[in-house]
């Protein structure tokens, strides 16, 4: 091959090597017929071959083709990350389309965005949309998997050339506005050949895949393995987010490569990962710390560092890191490719010298889909190599030869970030933010792994935080929860360099002010300084304005309760935790001792009060308090009334309710003073969840119109159908005898089950008479104690209810994969109770929190949705 100057300096090539001019489709064929009994797919304890897998392609491919799926047409897929996903991928390419992966909680108005940007033809989802125009086919997977089974089990014989787009990843855009970036199949190839050569891949490795499918990462995870014959474990989105699960799962399940972002890694070591694992780590989508590199590298057998941007499929360089390492480099170039450092001409800088990284080869993809003038901008012609007739890629990243024949990475030469992992356009959160009413203009910067937002309003904010509140809800109904700011500040003006620029500096030295010095508003009353002082005790704080709002500075239901507690010793008052809500700061809270404002006795908290369509009641759980609803009540549609009942008021339990019937009557005569006419939403949280059952009997007895029964992770054994109390103790006798059989059962069978139940019991004995691992806080104590009373009580009261069978249809939310469910029907035993029916909705996440995120948002969407359904045309 000849060049114009064969000295070129700083031309750094990888290694010339060949690969299957193939697609991607095609090669996993190739796997499944050469390996059909081979694990392909680990998820939730189950195991997928790869012939398995294939067939399930191949009905899904000729449904799709039944569906008018076309060669050259685009498909959006917005799935968990399941064995599913992966066959739909597989099967729109196999139809000799392209996909767009989509995650799952993007936002709706993005993901309109992004399928009318792409002209997509065909959505793919958990669940089926109608907000689609009529030239779009939205189908849910579970419609999907009942169809395909009527289709052959065949492969298309769609013929697609390795030239052809796979798949098209959305990045943030300067402009505004996010662009796709389109992949086509050799580029993968070259980049999965390239890598089983080094860091390497074979049959006998497990690869986790637990990135976001809208991460190009996800590319490693998937096709490298598969395309060689190794195995995918799947990873859910509680394990992710949890270092010791996480950590847990990957020595359990003898995972042998993981990917993940310098954030990701960090989570693994808080977590208390010390013991070295045979694994192989491979590490990018930022910068890599030197102490987490060194760190890192005792633990493990090989660290890898990736460096490469989506437009260049997913991986341009890579290099082994050593402890010895300093500074980290992002190595040499993969295989076919070839990378420029050029000055601002566009000519080679010398040797030493910095300069922008420029990728030409065989990674390099087709460009941003339906932009050609920015895909011209920055996919240029290789004038190095112009026997190629290739194209090369303008980075934005700055870069250095070092000596050693290795390329450091200098930061960026635009505006472009990277957060956790994320690229992100800091014009395109600048755009969105001043799109909205109020805003006059605005910068956005990166620090330390945060974003800032300093903006400037054209009106006079009085309550900057209700204000900021009301920004961050608008920016989320546009862009996805990693491009939100976290911290905002309000400021007159933006300061500038003497050459008119956006003087960052500055800017970050006056957050750095203004968190110094800002004025507190400090108590000025006896009651202001208890509650101040209380607060400041429980949230660890040492200044605290006496008008910030507890849920905004660290408060949460466990710090509540030494608050109310801590309250009920210094003023001889009781107060329920939900006084918390609606009197959230110092200031409003003082009031509630000094008696010049009325607690409000009813069992209703108003969380959500305002919104034209009907109400939503949801009734407490054990605990009896409705603190656990707050993030809840935030993530519903703004037009939709939601309210929490509480089971104990002001009074504690003094003269508390007799019985279930009791406590359901004082709740329906508070719900129907609310909501007179109906109809009427009402749900129910675990043992709640008899309450409003009886809730909806007597509604119904009473002649009103019930819309929705939502049982959430409720659960009605056999003893709740039994009549007496002595009948029902011999039923939960059983159940418990049942229970202890098919664990000795486990334990006699299986050497995991037999470890895992001797390690709790002794982990048991331990905590309980050495006190051992006894880290509980004082807090925690006290809510522990609050809960156990609280459920003591209702328990009590459920110990005398006869749960009856209704001529009621009841949804039913129940978490997977729950210990306490584990010997639970699908129904969580309801089936008997609901006569009309039943409909069961599996919340994608083990032992749900509903406090935290993102299951709060993703519980709320699920309650909207059917909300939507039920009332489709009501308003209230």
């Amino acid at each position: 091959m000849t060049k114009e100057n064969d000295n070129l300096e700083n031309e750094i090539k990888g290694i010339q090597m060949t690969y299957p001019k193939s697609t991607l489709h095609e090669l996993f064929a190739e796997r499944a017929t050469q390996f059909p009994d081979a694990i392909a797919v680990e998820f939730d304890d189950k195991q997928v071959t790869y012939g398995q897998l294939a067939q399930q392609i191949n009905q899904m491919a000729n449904y799709f083709w039944s569906e008018g799926l076309r060669p050259g047409q685009i498909v959006a897929i917005s799935l968990d990350r399941t064995p599913e996903l992966i066959a739909s991928m597989f099967a729109v390419l196999q139809c000799g389309a392209s996909y767009i992966p989509i995650d799952t909680l993007y936002p709706e108005a993005r993901i309109n965005l992004m399928m009318e940007d792409a002209g997509a033809t065909l959505y793919i989802g958990s669940k089926s949309k109608e907000t689609f125009s009529d030239t779009i086919t939205s189908l849910s997977i579970e419609t999907i998997l009942k169809a395909i089974v009527d289709f052959p089990n065949e492969a298309l014989t769609i013929k697609t050339t390795p030239e052809s787009g796979a798949y098209i990843i959305y990045t943030s855009g300067s402009t505004g506005k996010p662009k796709g970036v389109h992949v086509a199949h050799c580029n993968v190839i070259n980049l999965v050949y390239s890598m089983a050569i080094e860091p390497g891949i074979g049959a006998t490795d497990k690869i986790f895949a637990l990135t976001t499918i809208s991460f190009d990462a996800m590319v490693m995870e998937i096709y490298l393995p598969l395309l060689f014959g190794a195995c995918v474990v799947i990873v859910d989105e509680d394990t992710r987010l949890d270092g010791q699960l996480l950590l847990q799962k990957a020595i359990k399940n003898n995972i042998s490569v993981i990917w993940g972002t310098p954030s990701i890694w960090q989570i693994l070591l808080d977590s208390g990962w010390e013991k070295p694992l045979n694994i192989k780590i491979l590490i990018g989508g930022e910068p890599v710390p030197l102490p987490l590199a060194h760190k890192l590298s005792s633990r493990c057998n090989e660290l890898w560092n990736i460096y490469g941007p989506t437009e260049t499929t997913v991986c341009s360089f890579l290099t082994q890191i050593t402890v010895n390492d300093n500074p980290i480099t992002i190595g040499k170039p993969i295989a076919n490719t070839t990378v420029y450092l050029l000055d601002v001409n566009k000519n080679p800088v010398k040797q030493g010298e910095v300069g922008e990284i420029v990728i030409a080869g065989d990674g390099v993809s087709l460009g941003y889909l339906n932009r050609p003038e920015l895909t011209n901008e920055r996919f240029v012609p290789d004038n190095f190599d112009k026997e190629s007739n290739g194209k090369m890629y303008l980075s934005g990243d700055l870069g250095k030869l070092l000596p050693n024949g290795q390329v450091q990475c200098l930061g960026r030469i635009d505006n472009q970030v990277k957060v956790r992992g994320y690229r992100i356009e800091i014009g395109e959160i600048e755009n969105t933010l001043q799109s909205i009413k109020g805003i006059k203009s605005s910068v956005v910067l990166a620090n330390s792994d945060i974003l800032i937002a300093f903006v400037i309003a054209d009106f006079e904010i009085s309550q900057e935080q209700d204000q900021i509140k009301l920004w961050k809800n608008e920016l989320a109904a546009h862009l996805p929860p990693f491009m939100i700011p976290n911290v905002f500040h309000i400021i007159d003006k933006i300061p500038t360099t003497p050459n008119g620029k956006v003087d960052k500096a500055k800017l970050l030295e006056f957050k750095s002010l203004s968190d110094k010095n800002q004025t507190l508003t400090a108590p000025r009353t006896e009651e202001e300084k208890l509650v101040a002082a209380i607060w400041k005790e429980s949230l660890n704080l040492k200044e605290i304005d006496i008008f910030s709002d507890f849920f905004e500075i660290g408060g949460h239901s466990v710090k509540a309760v030494k608050v109310i507690i801590d309250t009920e010793k210094h003023t001889g008052k009781r107060f329920p935790l939900s006084v918390l809500f609606a009197h959230s700061t110092v200031e409003k809270f003082a009031k509630l001792i000094s008696n010049s404002e009325e607690i409000d006795s009813s069992c209703i908290v108003a969380l959500k009060p305002n919104g034209t369509k009907v109400p939503f009641f949801m009734i407490h759980g054990g605990g009896l308090n409705v603190l656990n609803y707050i993030n809840l009540s935030k993530h519903f549609d703004e037009d939709q009334p939601f309210y929490a009942i509480q089971g104990v008021g002001d009074n504690g339990f003094d003269n508390w309710y007799k019985s279930i019937d009791e406590m359901a009557a004082d709740y329906v005569a508070s719900i129907v003073k609310i909501n007179p006419t109906g109809p009427y939403a009402i749900g129910g949280f675990c043992v709640g969840g008899f309450v409003a059952f009886e809730v909806v009997r007597q509604l119904k007895a009473q002649g009103k119109e019930v819309s929705l029964t939502a049982l959430l992770d409720s659960y009605a054994d056999s003893s709740y159908y039994c009549k007496t109390y002595n009948q029902k103790k011999r039923a939960r006798k059983y159940q418990q005898t049942y229970k202890r059989l098919v664990f000795l059962k486990d334990m006699l069978t299986s050497w995991e089950s037999f470890k895992k139940r001797f390690n709790s019991k002794r982990d048991y004995i331990l905590k309980k008479h050495l006190e051992q691992n006894n880290t509980m806080t004082e807090q925690e104590i006290l809510a522990q104690q609050r809960f156990a009373e609280a459920s003591g009580k209702i328990l009590n009261l459920l110990d005398a209810y006869h749960l009856k069978p209704q001529n009621i249809d009841v949804e039913i939310f129940r978490s997977k994969n729950r210990v306490d469910h584990q010997f639970a029907p699908p129904h969580l035993g309801w089936k008997k109770a609901a006569l009309k029916g039943l409909t069961v909705h599996t919340i994608p996440s083990d032992n749900f929190d509903i406090r935290v995120a993102p299951n709060d948002k993703i519980l709320a969407r699920m309650f909207q949705d059917i909300l939507d359904k039920k009332h489709l045309n009501i308003k209230s």
